[in-house]
């Protein structure tokens, strides 16, 4: 079932839910109002019967036969009864007069149905002695008006259940409509036509709001498709040049005979481009393994301080002109606040990465790694004082191959922030880079203390 007939079928049966109870309440109160009417009437007609029966001095027989057949309308079925004292179920039942069995005759005023017949019991007092008078009559009036009453309530009920459904109909297709809209928009776009857009409407309301995150979701598939055929494009060539180069020494090497030093120097070349096409390739395959997740099994206590002169052991054995400084000052007395959960490789590559391309951008100048921590964090920084990233560029540090204009000086492939960044997020941390241009950049992972 749709969402419109859903609406449609929800409001229709909250309303009929509604209309029938206010209808029952309608019908009991006009069957009350009724019922208390024709009580009333056979207390009259039984207060003057009763005057008639034992006043008779006053008022004959005659006499009150003919009031009554001018003014007072005989009821159908109605009968009157006259007891000298109050009568037992043995005595009604000599009259033919059944009670029912909660209903108990004394001497106060008792009305009550029994089946279709209305009774009213009324004592009346005469000369100081007490009798009962019991009237009873059919209120075909009053059942005709109920009756007519059931018709109308049932024909009421079933033509506004007609109605609220229709209007629901135009009411869910009020609110749907705008939704279908955005559906049949969406269909229409696929990856060749990204910059389609859902037409936005001004003001509030969920509709708006629904067409809102469309488009800023589509912002950021159009900003990833783009990404991605920009790293396919960035990718074929950065593989494209050292494959080039060694195929280029391999045909120049085999084209004719050579002495032994000219091989040896198209050895190197090929050498030096299938080196760089290793960690190339080696870069590609971490960078792929860090973007998903890490397995519970592999994972464990990390004390950051233990890590930092990990990775100040590896950089001296991988770059011993380095000038690291480490900077253990605002450590915290409890190490439980420096310790994270994770992946002690990957977080060490992450690390790894940030501090070598601080020393190779600072040509090997001073690099500082501090470490503090809050209540909730540990706080890994890590500063230089190099070349700095150009401002409008700090933006793109993360997207993969992606190297800034002032460092074509230096070797590199653009993989290895895109590495760290990932692997930090698997570890629920964040990595911020703050730089200036010719004075420095300063890298801030944070990390979330394992508690």
């Amino acid at each position: 079932m749709n969402i419109r007939n859903k609406i449609t079928s929800l409001f229709t049966v909250l309303t009929g839910v509604i209309i029938l109870m206010l209808s029952i309440f309608i019908y009991h109160f006009s069957k009350r109002s009724i019922d208390k009417e024709f009580f009333h009437r056979l207390s009259v007609r039984g207060g003057i019967a009763a005057q008639a029966h034992y006043e008779g001095g006053t008022l004959s027989a005659s006499l009150y036969n003919e009031i009554r057949e001018k003014h007072l309308q005989r009821l159908p079925g109605e009968r009157e009864y006259f007891f000298d004292s109050i009568p037992d179920k043995q005595v009604l039942a000599s009259q033919n007069i059944s009670l029912p069995d909660d209903i108990k005759i004394q001497n106060t005023r008792i009305q009550f149905i029994n089946g279709k017949i209305y009774h009213v019991v009324l004592p009346y007092l005469y000369k100081g002695k007490r009798y009962t008078v019991l009237m009873t009559a059919r209120n075909e009036s009053g059942e005709t008006s109920m009756q007519d009453i059931r018709q109308n309530l049932f024909l009421g009920i079933l033509l506004s259940v007609i109605i609220v459904f229709v209007v629901g109909l135009l009411f869910s297709a009020e609110i749907v409509n705008p939704i279908s809209n955005i559906i049949n928009r969406v269909k229409k776009i696929s990856a060749l036509n990204l910059d389609m857009r859902l037409p936005e409407h001004s003001g509030k309301g969920e509709i708006v709001d629904l067409t809102q995150t469309f488009n800023d979701m589509l912002d950021r598939l159009e900003t990833s498709f783009e990404t991605q055929r920009n790293f396919v494009n960035k990718l074929s060539h950065e593989l494209r040049t050292p494959l080039t180069a060694i195929i280029g020494e391999a045909e120049l090497a085999l084209d004719k005979e050579r002495n032994p030093v000219e091989y040896q120097q198209a050895l190197s070349v090929i050498a030096r481009e299938a080196d760089q096409l290793h960690h190339l390739t080696t870069s590609l395959l971490e960078l792929a393994q860090a973007g998903n997740s890490i397995n519970e099994e592999f994972m464990g206590n990390i004390r950051l301080d233990e890590m930092i002169l990990s990775v100040k052991k590896l950089v001296d054995f991988t770059d011993p002109q380095n000038h690291i400084h480490i900077n253990f000052e605002e450590l915290p007395d409890d190490d439980a606040k420096i310790t994270v959960f994770g992946n002690q490789n990957l977080l060490k590559l992450a690390i790894t990465n940030v501090v070598q391309n601080a020393c190779k951008y600072s040509d090997n100048g001073k690099v500082t790694v501090s470490l503090r921590a809050t209540e909730r964090q540990c706080i890994l920084i890590v500063e230089d004082h190099g070349i700095g990233i150009p401002q409008k560029e700090l933006r793109y540090i993360f997207d993969p191959f992606f190297r800034a204009s002032n460092t074509t000086a230096y070797k590199g492939y653009g993989v290895g922030l895109p590495l760290a960044q990932k692997i930090i997020r698997i570890h629920r941390g964040e990595i911020k880079f703050t730089s200036m241009e010719g004075a420095g950049t300063r890298a801030e992972m944070r990390f979330p203390i394992h508690s």
